[in-house]
């Protein structure tokens, strides 16, 4: 009776389980359903909002776009404007300096096929003093002056002919060993005078190292003041070669003419042949130059010069020079010899212009035909000092070529029948601006009776060159 009651009981329970599981079955069913709607609504209001994002970008993806297009255009039309306003300020600019080039045209119209003037020169004024200690007595006899020297000059070329063409003048003397000028010497603030200082043409063999000068021009040759005067300038014609290690001039010169020579009536040129062949050198710290010259003096030199039919120039030449560096100090030495082969006794130049005697026991012009000078030169940053000593006998070389200024001391008409020391000391104030001191001490070699003088000379220079 009681299993029966509890089996009863658990069978009302198992329906009841079962009648439960049914109801949470459909339950389920009607989720899933239920569920199933929502997610697809929800999925379409996605892709609509997607939808609508696309189409908001695709709108703001125009405008951007367009924005772009209009930023391209500004631009261009920006460059366009700046490469017009670039052209105008061209233009303008242009305009402007054709307008000035018009205001600075040149005075001197060059002809088509030559270059401009290259222009060159110099200034330079001078205080010089000038000692002499008379052998004769005590007496001192002293000179003092201010000079001055102005060069200016210029050379046209024409490259596709090879030529060129060169003009100097010069405000100071006729004299050709001599462009100075002194001041005031006739009369209180004179004024000075022009010369002509070089009129030539030259002309250039291609690349031959070969060239012809003619006219009045700057020395050809090289050589020291013992032989030359800086200040000559040579009339005539010299043919010169020049490349790598090897120089030769050779010329014909004019010496005097168009005026009558000395004690007679006769107008005939003096001439003078010459001709120099040298050799050059240059290594890494050491240079050099030999050379080796002749200048043959026709007859009517000495009749010119020296009122002597008998009596002329053959003046042989050696001349070197050798320079290098010694740490910060460029060093130079320069050496030269010459020797008149024509030296006469029948007439001596050292008598009649170099105050020497004019007793042939005393003074013979065979045995005073030689003259010799060596120099050195120092330079260290803008000071450049020097030192030579020259001897030039009465009869060596022609006293209208040597130096002016070496026997200034003595009073020897022209260089000759003189020695002693030369010492100068320059500096650069600028690089074309320059003071310098120079001092001559000299002496005759063969002094006549009574001529036993020296004397002393003193030249303050400023200079200055462009």
């Amino acid at each position: 009776m009681i299993m029966k009651k509890r089996w009863s009981g658990v069978g009302r329970g198992l329906i009841r389980l079962r009648g439960r599981s049914r109801c949470l079955g459909l339950l389920l069913v009607l989720v899933v359903f239920s569920g199933g709607g929502v997610y697809a609504q929800a999925n379409d209001e996605i892709l609509r909002r997607i939808d609508e994002l696309q189409q908001q970008i695709k709108s703001q993806q125009a405008m951007i776009d367009e924005l772009r297009k209009m930023q391209e255009a500004q631009a261009q039309q920006q460059q366009q404007v700046s490469e017009k306003a670039r052209e105008e300020v061209q233009a303008a600019v242009k305009e402007a300096k054709d307008e000035l080039a018009k205001s600075n045209a040149p005075l001197v119209a060059l002809r088509k096929g030559i270059e401009g003037l290259d222009i060159t020169g110099d200034l330079r004024l001078r205080y010089e003093n000038v000692t002499r200690d008379v052998d004769s007595g005590d007496d001192v006899r002293e000179k003092s002056r201010f000079r001055h020297r102005v060069r200016l000059g210029g050379v046209w070329k024409n490259p596709s002919e090879d030529w060129e063409i060169g003009l100097g003048l010069e405000a100071g003397s006729s004299d050709g060993t001599s462009a100075n000028q002194s001041w005031n010497k006739n009369s209180t603030w004179e004024s000075g005078s022009v010369y002509l200082d070089y009129a030539y043409a030259k002309h250039r063999f291609g690349d031959s190292g070969l060239s012809l000068t003619l006219g009045q021009h700057k020395n050809p040759w090289k050589c020291s003041m013992l032989t030359y005067d800086s200040d000559l300038r040579p009339t005539g014609a010299t043919l010169a070669y020049d490349q790598d290690a090897l120089f030769a001039s050779i010329g014909a010169y004019n010496l005097r003419g168009d005026s009558k020579v000395t004690g007679s009536g006769d107008q005939s040129l003096a001439n003078m042949y010459g001709g120099q062949i040298g050799m050059k050198f240059k290594g890494d710290n050491l240079k050099g130059l030999l050379a080796m010259g002749f200048h043959y003096y026709d007859d009517e030199t000495g009749e010119y010069q020296l009122a002597a039919e008998d009596y002329n120039y053959q003046i042989g030449s050696l001349y070197g020079e050798i320079g290098g560096k010694a740490g910060a100090v460029d060093l130079k030495a320069v050496g030269e010899f010459a020797m008149n082969f024509d030296a006469d006794n029948d007439f001596s130049q050292g008598a009649a212009r170099g105050r020497a005697s004019a007793d042939p026991a005393k003074y013979k012009a065979e045995d005073n035909d030689m003259a010799w000078l060596l120099g050195f030169q120092a330079k260290y940053g803008k000071v450049v000092a020097k030192y030579s000593y020259a001897y030039i006998e009465g009869d060596s070389v022609p006293w209208f070529m040597s130096d002016s200024d070496f026997g200034a001391g003595v009073k020897t008409g022209g260089s000759v029948n003189v020695q002693g020391h030369v010492l100068g000391l320059s500096y650069d104030l600028s690089k074309n601006l320059s003071l310098g001191a120079t001092m001559m001490l000299t002496e005759l070699i063969e002094p006549a009776d009574g001529n036993d003088d020296d004397g002393t000379l003193y030249q303050l220079d400023i200079s200055y060159k462009f």
